[in-house]
């Protein structure tokens, strides 16, 4: 049996990924400075040298045996200028396997020559999942993500030119109670630009010993109500406009309860056949808030009451 105790996991993955193999190419962030995030807070950033990861793609063949996905992490392997080299000798390694993903920073995307962008994908990488968080500038600067609205947009337009599927993460929610128009229709705009293969949506959870934390308790940040962040939702929905993509609510924090109901998991469909359906069931649970006998409540409220965890 392989010594799992020698083995360097990678902290975190998407949820889609939860049945990959994980290999960790680079350790921690390079931006580490969002202000809602609570991940590789306590670590510094590097690259690990080209020799440890084949070994480390070595023992997690031991590990995993045969797998059809793979993610690696951790954050931003674009940095990595060895990337090329070690997917495809993870592809060498793992012949069997069909998708190799990987965390991505628009800004990244953006300082890479094509030339490597192309040789990466070539080399197998497949997807890479970018976190957008929002397309209004107002609210990026907010969550200090390093990355303007039209950065984020041609980061998108690069990585596809190049040949890879863009998964992009949406957070419902980010605008706070004042800007959930602006961040619906902006981030909207920002997709339609970018021209995603998926959009993951995720509703923010306010973490304690977060920046964005701090703000809340001084009254500096506003939470989305229930209520508003389901019109987020579906003016959100009524203003995209792509083909072939896939837009996803994976998420436990998406969910909405009343009383002991949940009465809203999130939408998912595939665009644009099934916005209609979408738009329907979000119009749905707006009614169901509004008729409610119970306080309806949210992924914030619960974590705060200690009922959720880990998020």
């Amino acid at each position: 049996m392989p010594d799992y105790d020698y083995y360097d996991f990678p902290p975190f993955r998407p949820p889609n990924e939860a049945q990959s193999a994980l290999i960790r190419i680079t350790r921690g962030c390079p931006w580490n400075r969002c202000t809602f995030c609570t991940m590789y807070k306590h670590l510094t950033f590097e690259q690990k040298p080209l020799d440890e990861l084949k070994q480390d793609v070595l023992l997690a063949r031991k590990i995993y045996g045969k797998t059809t996905t793979i993610f690696l992490g951790d954050s931003d392997n674009l940095v990595h200028k060895d990337l090329p080299e070690i997917v495809a000798f993870i592809r060498k390694t793992f012949p069997e396997v069909q998708r190799i993903t990987s965390y991505a920073r628009a800004k990244t995307i953006l300082r890479n020559k094509m030339d490597f962008l192309v040789a990466t994908r070539r080399s197998g990488l497949d997807r890479l999942h970018l976190g957008l968080e929002s397309g209004d500038s107002v609210i990026l600067e907010r969550l200090c993500k390093g990355a303007t609205p039209r950065q984020m947009a041609i980061g998108g337009q690069k990585a596809k030119k190049a040949g890879f599927e863009i998964s992009f993460y949406l957070l419902s929610g980010a605008g706070g109670k004042d800007r959930w128009k602006e961040h619906a229709a902006e981030s909207a705009r920002v997709l339609n630009l970018a021209r995603p293969d998926f959009i993951r949506l995720r509703a923010l959870t306010i973490q304690h010993g977060t920046p964005l934390d701090d703000k809340l308790r001084h009254g500096e940040f506003e939470l989305t109500p229930p209520r508003e962040r389901l019109k987020e939702v579906e003016m959100f929905l009524e203003n995209l406009d792509l083909e072939n993509c896939y837009l996803a609510s994976d998420h436990l924090t998406n969910y909405l309860w009343a009383g002991q109901n949940i009465i809203y998991r999130g939408v998912a469909g595939s665009l644009p056949e099934d916005k209609p359906a979408m738009l329907e069931e979000v119009r749905r649970a707006i009614t169901a808030i509004q008729t409610s006998p119970f306080p309806v409540k949210d992924s914030n409220q619960l974590y705060r009451e200690g009922i959720l965890s880990g998020l």
